[in-house]
């Protein structure tokens, strides 16, 4: 697999067929047998200790409940201004603790803020699960706008269409092996078909 930047990378699969794991190992937090990152053609053991390289969303929740929310912005170099900018709902919540937002308030937190990092690629596992329709569609014009400023992307979530939607790219993964396809071939996959 090859991720460049000002790309949008779908990754998809069945459920159970690794595609998870496999960020988890472009991440560098999980291992796996004969593999490895390369950037620029130096081998990276963790990418995620390289500054400004990469960023991943996982599927589940990770921010401290007790953080506040621009603290946790700024931990990862995102301005609150630009959150603010990014999704006006959060305007004067800054002071709060993440602890006191619902759920769908805090994926969408999460996901603003891992987008909006100043890294060279993101990795988002289920961004808009969990997400409102109307926030689905803003999320969608962050990742095309950060796209467009050189940053790469690589994207997996069940709701295909929005991913298949977002990419120029894509990565078909059947039993932990992944190969890129063309948009017409992957669509021929019975998986999508029995979706349609």
């Amino acid at each position: 697999m090859k991720l460049s930047g000002g790309h949008i990378h779908a990754l998809v699969g069945r459920n159970g067929f690794g595609k998870s794991s496999l960020m988890r190992v472009v991440f560098g937090t999980q291992s796996a047998e004969f593999s490895f990152t390369r950037y620029n053609g130096e081998h990276l053991q963790h990418p995620f200790k390289v500054k400004g390289l990469i960023r991943y969303l996982p599927q589940f929740d990770f921010i401290p409940r007790s953080i506040r929310l621009r603290s946790f912005a700024e931990s990862y170099d995102v301005p609150w201004e630009k959150v603010i900018t990014c999704f006006p709902s959060f305007e004067g919540m800054e002071r709060m603790s993440v602890g006191s937002m619902s759920g769908g308030q805090i994926r969408m937190l999460a996901t603003v803020v891992i987008i909006c990092s100043p890294v060279k690629f993101v990795l988002l596992d289920e961004p808009f699960t969990h997400i409102m329709p109307l926030h689905i569609d803003m999320i969608k014009d962050l990742i095309r706008a950060e796209a467009a400023g050189g940053k790469g992307f690589m994207i997996t979530d069940h709701m295909y269409d929005h991913v298949l939607d977002l990419a120029d790219r894509y990565y078909y993964m059947e039993w932990g092996v992944t190969r890129e396809m063309s948009r017409e071939e992957l669509l021929e996959k019975d998986y999508f078909l029995r979706l349609r």
